[in-house]
C-alpha cells in the first residue's frame, strides 16, 4: 500500500515538474479527508458501529495557458477487505486515479474535454463528494450510468444555460472497453431566473455486462430542479433506467437553511431534511429513506471545515433488506 501511494505521488510530482518547466502554468492543488463514525440500529438483529475513513483525496488542476488545462484526481484510501479465506483476510488496494483529463477552451464558454472524468449526467453525481449536503448521496446515484468513465465531451456555458454532449466507453473508470459499442451522454441546464436551476440528462448505450448472449439496450433518463433564495435551498431529482423492458426508478427531495454566524469558532449551522426512495422493477421491493441532518462549519467557506450529523431511517418492502436506523457523524477537512 505504501509503495503504491509513493508511486502515485512521485508520478504526480514528475508530471507537475514537466508542466512547470515547459510552460510555467498556474497550479491549483486541492484535497480533502472525510472521516466518520456510524452507529446502526437494526430492527431484527444486533446493533453495530464502526469508525471509517470515507475518502482521502488529492487533486491538481494545471492551467497551461488561456486555452489548455490538465485535471488530475487521486484517492488514497487504505486497503479494504476483499474476501475471507478461513480466518485470513484478503485485501484489495484502494489507491488509484479518479480523474485524469485534458481540456481545450477555443472560445469563451466552450470547452472540449478528453480522458477520465465524472460522467456529465445527474446533478447529484456532478457534485464533489466534499460538497454534498448530506453524508450519503441521494438514491438517484444508484440509477445512473458509470459514475466516472473514459471518453470525450463538449460543454457550452452561458449565463442562461449549459449544454453537455459526449461519448464514453460505458464500462467505468480505469477499465478498458475495446469494442464498437459506446455510450452517448447529453445534459442540459437552464437558469431562467436568479437562484432557479432546471436540468435534464440522458445516457443511451449498451449493456457491457449482459446476462445473455445478446447485448441489450440500457438507457438512463434524469430530471432535476433546484431553487436557492438567500440562505434557503430546495432541490429534487428523479432518475429512471430502461433496461430489458424493465423500469428502475429513484427520487430525492430535500431542503436546508444556512444560518451564518458571527462567531470566532462556528461560522455556519445548517439544518437539513431529505426524503428519497429507490424502486427497482418488480413488486414489494421499494426502499425509502428519511434523513435529518445538521451541519456545523468552522470556516466562512462551509466546505473547508465541516462537522455533519445525519440520522437516517431506512425502510423497505422487501424481505431482503432489514429496516434500520443509522446515526452517522462525520468530520471533513478540505483545502483548496
Amino acid at each position: 500500500m505504501k509503495k503504491t501511494i509513493l508511486i502515485v505521488i512521485i508520478t504526480s510530482m514528475i508530471i507537475s515538474s514537466i508542466i512547470m518547466a515547459q510552460s510555467k502554468p498556474t497550479l491549483h492543488w486541492f484535497g480533502y479527508v472525510r472521516s466518520n463514525y456510524k452507529y446502526t440500529i437494526n430492527e431484527d438483529s444486533a446493533d453495530n458501529n464502526q469508525f471509517d475513513v470515507l475518502v482521502t483525496l488529492l487533486g491538481l488542476k494545471a492551467q497551461i495557458n488561456k486555452y489548455s488545462s490538465v485535471f488530475i484526481d487521486f484517492y488514497f484510501n487504505y486497503n479494504s477487505v476483499n474476501s475471507l479465506e478461513g480466518l485470513v483476510p484478503s485485501y484489495t488496494d484502494m489507491c488509484g486515479v479518479l480523474d485524469a483529463s485534458v481540456s481545450l477552451e477555443p472560445i469563451d464558454g466552450l470547452s472540449l474535454t478528453m480522458g477520465q472524468f465524472v460522467t456529465p449526467y445527474s446533478s447529484e453525481n456532478l457534485k464533489s463528494a466534499s460538497k454534498i449536503d448530506f453524508i450519503n448521496r441521494g438514491y438517484t446515484v444508484r440509477i445512473s450510468p458509470a459514475y466516472r468513465d473514459i471518453g470525450a465531451y463538449a460543454k457550452y456555458r452561458s449565463n442562461l444555460f449549459s449544454l453537455y454532449a459526449g461519448v464514453v466507453n460505458g464500462s467505468g473508470m480505469n477499465t478498458g472497453d475495446n469494442n464498437n459499442d459506446k455510450n452517448l451522454v447529453a445534459r442540459a441546464e437552464v437558469r431562467p431566473i436568479d437562484g432557479l436551476g432546471i436540468s435534464a440528462a440522458t445516457s443511451v448505450g449498451k449493456d457491457n455486462h449482459s446476462v445473455s448472449d445478446d447485448i441489450e439496450n440500457q438507457n438512463y433518463y434524469t430530471g432535476g430542479i433546484s431553487y436557492k433564495i438567500s440562505d434557503v435551498e430546495f432541490a429534487a431529482e428523479y432518475s429512471l433506467q430502461d433496461y430489458m423492458d424493465n423500469s428502475n426508478v429513484a427520487m430525492y427531495a430535500y431542503g436546508l437553511y444556512d444560518f451564518k454566524l458571527d462567531n470566532k469558532f462556528i461560522k455556519h449551522i445548517i439544518p437539513a431534511v431529505r426524503y428519497d426512495f429507490h424502486d427497482p422493477d418488480g413488486d414489494d421491493n421499494k426502499e425509502d429513506r428519511i434523513t435529518a441532518g445538521l451541519g456545523i462549519s468552522f470556516h466562512e467557506n462551509k466546505w473547508l471545515s465541516l462537522l455533519r450529523i445525519n440520522y437516517e431511517i431506512v425502510t423497505s418492502e422487501s424481505d431482503q433488506l432489514e429496516p434500520a436506523d443509522n446515526l452517522i457523524i462525520e468530520l471533513q477537512m478540505r483545502f483548496e
